[in-house]
């Protein structure tokens, strides 16, 4: 009874949670609104500020109510899109009023793709003799790689900074199930195809881990060559550094040359007011990246434009199974059709971000811009990943680009089926079927798969990855048995796809732009983006019931069995076959 009223509580506190959220949601866009109009003047002598612990999407997100709920959720700062820092930075290039760039809370949780494009912009700032400048109180090793691009790098003297090397951990669940009588019988394609490995093994397998090692490695060694490079200091000591954890004290951060100086904060303002000319007790004028794009409007829209089309998330055949970003067949041939139809738009960037997902949704997508291509250019630029799925809806394109740091590759595919037989049988449950024809019934958590059922789901495999490597020949003029080579479900980095064919050229967003302009002479281009925004009052409040849901079931079981829940929810172990990335890769 005691429970029951606890969980009862919960319940009811959760809805009235939901509604005061939801009045605050409303309050923010209609406070957003009004001010919509309102005009931002740059004053003299100011600073622009990245920081980057602010979330970056490549999607806007600026009237996406689930993100002002999320911000207001989580107390987190509002997300920012990539391509407007990336046009703010080169901006204020050549803005007057803005005296240089100012790195801070380099703690950054935005992939390394995305940070390699910011990176590669400030060091062309940098080329119009303006400063730059970065002070955090802890750097993690992705914000200390963009930092290194400042004239000079300053921490906190009680701070630290993450350099250590790149890891990857993988969780097996094979003695779970044995213990608790739960079962998967796996059916894939790829000796590489490592996303089912936890349900085979307790280990990782000598593909498996050929496959990650390679790739944290490709992206550690760029990390390295950068920093080298910046900070004179030789990738054989920076790998000392990070073995030995040199860099965790600030005093050893400074004599490693990884930090040139210890101050506060209220310093770091006076070294900018120095720089400036200010005197040391003015205030500073300093310019968020959110302010500065209210400056950096698009220009009118003129007769001629460019779509970026976003495929941000993980692939899924509905909605209705989805939880935060999605990339659907629904939402992408509504955005598709759009663009096919408006004669204004001459060509078209898709911009992908997504590990992949349902083959069925990614091979509809992808049909959908082949006759795209029919009409008009496709471009392609991939984000911090762009595997399984997420290469086969952009395979088909006339070039593809990357960051060396963006995974993509895993060109295969698998099924799951889930099998409770012995743990039901175990404590009492059995079942029975009842059919018209022999194969009807297909399994069910009570009872597994047969043989034959088996053997069915393995041909589909077959023949969907088949489709796959058909699908990357063609698109990227190699033959089958290339691709199959480089295929088997394998994870590569850009810098190494570059090499076997994956991707044709290194590079982010606006060289996908740039070569699109000057391949097919698009002059007075404007930039329109794709797909819409459309929340209802319905998506509102289903995401605010669903967050709730989450927030009581972290509280009952803790975050880190909730994140297992999650892994496994995202397995779709009862839709249809997969063609997605093996693993969830976070990189600090």
């Amino acid at each position: 009874m005691k429970q029951f009223f606890k969980y009862t509580l919960a319940t009811v506190f959760g809805i009235f949670l939901s509604w005061i959220l939801l009045l605050f949601v409303f309050t923010s866009i209609a406070a957003s609104l009004a001010d919509e109009d309102d005009t931002v003047l740059i004053e003299e002598n100011s600073v622009l500020n990245l920081d980057l612990s602010t979330p970056i999407n490549d999607m806007s997100k600026d009237d996406d109510a689930f993100a002002m709920l999320s911000s207001l959720q989580s107390n987190a700062k509002s997300p920012l899109q990539l391509i407007s820092i990336l046009n703010n930075i080169e901006k204020a290039k050549t803005d007057v009023n803005i005296k240089g760039i100012t790195i801070t809370n380099a703690y950054s949780n935005a992939g390394s793709a995305q940070l390699q494009e910011i990176r590669k912009k400030l060091l062309e700032f940098k080329e119009s003799g303006k400063f730059i400048y970065a002070f955090s109180d802890i750097y993690n090793q992705k914000g200390y790689w963009v930092s290194t691009v400042a004239d000079s790098i300053l921490l906190n003297p009680v701070g630290a900074v993450e350099f250590k090397g790149l890891a990857a951990e993988i969780m097996f669940f094979k003695n779970f199930q044995d213990k608790y009588g739960i079962k998967f019988d796996v059916i894939r394609h790829g000796k590489f195809k490592s996303a089912v490995e936890p349900f085979l093994s307790n280990k990782m397998s000598d593909a498996n881990r050929l496959q990650t090692t390679t790739l944290i490695n490709s992206i550690w060694n760029t990390y390295l060559t950068d920093i080298s490079k910046a900070r004179n200091i030789s990738v054989s000591n920076l790998n000392n550094i990070a073995d030995n954890r040199l860099s965790n004290i600030p005093s050893n951060a400074v004599s490693n040359k990884l930090i040139d100086k210890l101050i506060y904060e209220n310093d770091f303002e006076l070294m900018i007011n120095e720089k400036i000319g200010n005197e040391s007790d003015d205030k500073i004028n300093v310019v968020s990246m959110k302010k500065y794009t209210n400056t950096t409007a698009m220009p009118m829209q003129s007769g001629n434009q460019i779509a970026i089309l976003y495929a941000e998330g993980e692939i899924k055949y509905s909605a209705s199974n989805s939880s935060g970003d999605a990339i659907t067949p629904k939402t992408m041939i509504k955005a598709i059709r759009e663009i096919k139809d408006n004669d204004d738009i001459k060509a078209v960037v898709l911009r992908v971000n997504s590990p992949g997902g349902s083959a069925l949704a990614s091979d509809i997508i992808w049909h959908e811009l082949e006759v795209l291509k029919q009409k008009k250019p496709l471009i392609v630029s991939f984000s911090n990943v762009a595997a399984s799925g997420g290469y086969y809806i952009a395979c088909g394109a006339e070039k593809i680009f990357a960051q060396p740091t963006t995974i993509t590759g895993s060109i295969g595919v698998f099924g799951l089926l889930p099998n409770l037989e012995k743990a039901v049988n175990d404590i009492g449950i059995t079942s029975e079927v009842v059919s018209t024809n022999k194969n009807a019934f297909e399994a069910s958590v009570t009872r597994g798969a047969s043989a034959e059922i088996k053997n069915m789901a393995l041909q589909s495999v077959e023949e969907t990855y088949k489709n796959f490597v058909n699908r990357v020949s063609a698109g990227r003029k190699m033959s089958f048995d290339k691709v199959d080579a480089i295929g088997q479900g394998r994870v590569w980095s850009a810098k190494d796809a570059v090499e076997i064919g994956l991707v044709d050229k290194i590079g982010g967003i606006n060289d996908a732009i740039s070569y699109t302009v000057n391949k097919y002479e698009i002059d007075d281009y404007s930039i329109v983006s794709y797909p819409e925004n459309e929340n209802s009052i319905e998506q509102i409040l289903e995401s605010l019931s669903s967050d709730v849901r989450i927030s009581l079931l972290k509280w009952q079981i803790g975050e880190e069995a909730l994140n297992i829940l999650e892994y496994a929810n995202s397995q779709n172990f009862k839709t249809s076959i997969q063609a997605k990335m093996p693993y969830k890769l976070n990189i600090n």
